[in-house]
């Protein structure tokens, strides 16, 4: 499963956007605890000073104030010590929660008079209003990190957006119709320059197929006039009546030639023009097309008379297609048959499909890859009956699938997509 650009996109611009938010709310962190601690060091160490001035004799001294209390015992005295500054020795500087109040405690000796000056300031306050902080950094984080998503999805659009555009006019090109140019106005110039170079590539196609359709009306003359001269020439010998029996079997082999030969021609021709050049359809009784081309067959072949059985589904089949495209299609079947088995042939015609059988030796590997779309298309140099019925399925829309193919035999199955209805 291909990965999709546009998630690729969406996940990079959020991941850009969520690393955004997460450094921004680390560094807001970081900056406030260092400006919180920095601040109450030096509030500390402003009512150290203040405190130590106001030690004159060494005796245990207390201070109250709202927010601050301090304790002052000499070295060599004792007192009873508050529960906040129990076993804390000096030098010690930490915040400490008591219940539902936070305070910071610094301990530390005076130099004159010697002794331990406690000192615990109430900072209740400021760890509510850094948790209030914490709270609105949080709620900030998770709205730059929505407003992130927002932007990733409405970028992924921009610039996927005129992706898709692209896309869908590269999908409306159909081949057997006029390419329609791609719009360049692109406002990014990467994307118009891939719309004019698909439009450069365009411009060479056109100009191929028109060389090709070119070829294909020159071949329609050139090919066919040869065929038919031949065809005339042979109707003139004929017709001299001074031929022995040995020379009228030639003859016959020649026209029979003639008459493959001619075929062939038409079904390339036809084959090769666009699906909409001279296209007729119309509906085909398929059991009256596959018996005239059996008739036909056994007529310029009599060695195959009897060896083609047919067995039609009530109510005789019909199709909606070219009858010329039909009577290729059902010839070349049954030639190929023919071709490849010395016993019978058995056609099977229902509603949906029809298959054909014989007991051959088998397809080669290559030519079930070929007949399957797996293999080159390139025309073969082993045969055109089978390749002939594989282009002729793919015009009509139809299924060519081998159903069997080995020692036993051979059976070709062929899917009317749609199916075919009755009469």
């Amino acid at each position: 499963m291909k990965a999709s650009l546009a998630r690729r996109l969406f996940r990079t611009i959020f991941a850009i956007g969520l690393l955004n938010v997460l450094v921004a709310v680390v560094a807001v962190e970081f900056i406030y605890e260092d400006m919180e601690d920095t601040i109450l060091r030096l509030e500390q160490a402003r009512e150290r000073a203040f405190i130590e001035q106001r030690i004159e004799e060494a005796r245990v001294q207390t201070w109250y104030t709202a927010l601050l209390t301090a304790l002052y015992v000499p070295d060599g005295a004792t007192a009873e010590m508050p529960e906040i500054f129990a076993g804390r020795a000096p030098p010690f500087f930490a915040e400490v929660n008591v219940g539902d109040k936070a305070y910071l405690i610094s301990v530390e000796r005076t130099a004159q008079p010697p002794g331990v000056l406690y000192m615990s300031q109430d900072i209740t306050l400021m760890e509510n209003r850094e948790d209030a902080l914490e709270a609105g950094m949080a709620l900030l984080g998770l709205c730059m990190l929505l407003f992130g998503l927002i932007l990733a999805r409405l970028g992924t659009r921009r610039i996927v957006g005129p992706l898709h555009a692209l896309a869908g006019h590269i999908a409306g090109i159909r081949p057997g119709t006029p390419f329609a140019r791609i719009e360049s106005r692109y406002e990014d110039e990467e994307l118009a320059a891939i719309a004019r170079t698909l439009n450069e590539l365009l411009d060479a196609l056109d100009a191929y197929v028109q060389r090709e359709k070119a070829l294909v009306s020159l071949a329609s003359h050139e090919l066919r006039t040869p065929v038919a001269v031949i065809a005339g020439a042979l109707d003139v010998i004929e017709q001299r009546g001074s031929l022995g029996d040995a020379d009228r079997g030639t003859v016959a082999r020649i026209r029979r030639a003639t008459d493959e030969m001619r075929a062939d021609v038409e079904a390339l021709l036809k084959l090769a023009r666009r699906a909409d050049d001279d296209e007729r359809t119309e509906q085909v009784d398929l059991a009256a097309a596959a018996r005239a081309v059996i008739a036909e067959l056994e007529s310029s072949a009599p060695e195959h008379g009897g060896r083609v059985s047919c067995h039609f589904a009530p109510p005789p089949p019909s199709v909606a297609a070219d009858p010329a495209l039909i009577r290729m299609l059902l010839r070349n079947l049954i030639q190929n048959a023919l071709r490849h088995t010395r016993d019978g042939v058995r056609i099977e015609l229902g509603a949906h499909g029809l298959s054909i059988a014989d007991a051959g030796e088998g397809i080669p590997e290559h030519i079930r890859a070929r007949l399957a779309g797996n293999g080159e298309r390139d025309v073969p140099e082993d045969g055109l009956g089978l390749f002939i019925v594989r282009l002729i399925c793919e015009r009509l829309g139809w299924l060519l699938r081998i159903r069997q193919s080995d020692a036993d035999g051979t059976i070709l199955d062929i899917l009317f997509l749609p199916p075919a209805t009755g009469r």
